[in-house]
């Protein structure tokens, strides 16, 4: 397709690479392009009878003089990939000095339009996938799973193959300034062998990048291996540093694509897997369901009374508190690496530890019965000073 915005592309680029007037005409011969503004809009009767006939029309300086809206130069069709004629590139000057750049202008002119329309198919797939992925992963899905399988098949995904919802978060925020920097890497994710045509991936607007990971085997086990082949590939395709993945279940049919979702989006939403290990897999990590599944009432009437409680307790030094805490279940309870990371004594951390334990009444310690009632406390916690502490709410 030869519109405005393009025919005066293929006008200035020409004109600054070879210093001669361009005019780009539509296939009704309007001048749509052009180095000498006056002249848009009007109609060019040379490149009418050149769209007319499929050939190239010189004019002299004489023949100009008895033409309407016609300059002297050299006229040739642009042609599209079908063979049909789309508009007329004019190039002003004598045709004798002209004739061989009319011919380099021409090709210009044809490739920036396929280019153009390469882009087009690549940004209206992308469009199409992404609402094709929100669809898949909707709960409230308004079309038949047979309609989805055919509209998978459309745009290029075989929905006979099997797969799991990957849920890759590298710490970058949700804004439309960030999304660029999810593209990235999801175009180097892309570029590794272990990124398949089949698996299915896009940026979504949480901040995050979802994939559809294809399989070959649906155990648990073997999930794990192949989400863990990705991971090693992908540390080499994009900057991991800050990388977490959260792996739903494997489910059968179109509906198994909401629930491996859900479970993956479950976990990452949660926030109490933190930065101990970069991979989880739904299998082995269900915390995140009750978590999820506590209600208002219980907050108000349990939990913010604890972290009340805290915070008088410790005052100004309940954030330190806090902080020493996440430490310690980060580290599984290994008392000189928090020391180490918070950059205090060993003894500082245990101190600390005690002392939480003093205003709770209940005792913190590796694989204790009460360490998940206080992680629920502290994730609320820090979901609640986030919230405090951001600029727009």
């Amino acid at each position: 397709m030869l519109d405005k915005k393009i025919a005066q592309k293929i006008a200035d680029e020409v004109m600054n690479t070879l210093g001669y007037n361009i005019n780009v005409m539509n296939k009704n011969a309007i001048i749509i392009g052009s180095g000498s503004p006056d002249r848009l809009g009007s109609f060019h009767e040379t490149a009418m009878f050149a769209i007319q006939n499929g050939i190239t029309c010189e004019v002299t300086d004489t023949q100009s003089k008895e033409l309407r809206g016609v300059k002297p130069g050299i006229n040739l069709p642009i042609v599209d990939k079908g063979g049909e004629v789309i508009g007329v590139v004019g190039i002003t000057g004598d045709p004798d000095e002209v004739r061989n750049i009319g011919k380099l202008v021409k090709m210009t002119a044809e490739l920036i339009i396929e280019q153009q329309e390469t882009m087009n198919r690549f940004y209206s797939h992308r469009n199409d996938k992404e609402i094709f992925l929100n669809t898949l992963i909707s709960d409230q899905q308004s079309i038949s799973e047979e309609e989805i399988a055919d509209w998978g098949e459309r745009i290029g995904y075989s929905m006979e193959s099997c797969r799991v919802a990957v849920i890759l978060s590298f710490g970058i925020d949700h804004k439309t300034s960030e999304k660029g920097k999810l593209e990235k890497i999801l175009n180097q994710i892309k570029l590794s062998d272990s990124h398949l045509k089949d698996d299915i991936s896009s940026v979504m607007s949480g901040g995050f990048i979802l994939v559809f990971k294809t399989l070959k085997r649906t155990e648990p086990w073997e999930v794990e291996k192949t989400i863990s082949t990705y991971l090693d590939v992908m540390k080499n395709a994009a900057d991991a540093k800050n990388m977490q993945c959260f792996v739903g279940g494997y489910y059968l049919g179109v509906k198994g694509y909401v629930k491996s979702y859900g479970e993956a989006y479950g976990m990452y939403r949660s926030g109490i897997y933190k930065k101990n290990q970069p991979v989880y897999f739904s299998h082995h990590h269900y915390l995140w369901r009750l978590y999820n599944q506590l209600d208002k009432e219980a907050y108000t009437l349990v939990i913010e009374p604890y972290i009340q409680k805290i915070q008088k307790y410790f005052g100004k030094g309940t954030e330190e508190a806090m902080i020493t805490m996440r430490k310690i279940f980060d580290y599984h309870f290994h008392f000189e690496q928090v020391a180490e990371d918070l950059f205090v004594h060993k003894n500082t951390v245990i101190f600390r530890k005690n002392k939480m334990e003093e205003c709770l009444g209940f005792s913190l310690k590796c694989n204790g019965h009460d360490n998940l009632l206080f992680m629920i406390i502290l994730n609320h916690y820090e979901k609640l000073k986030k919230f405090k502490d951001s600029p727009i709410r």
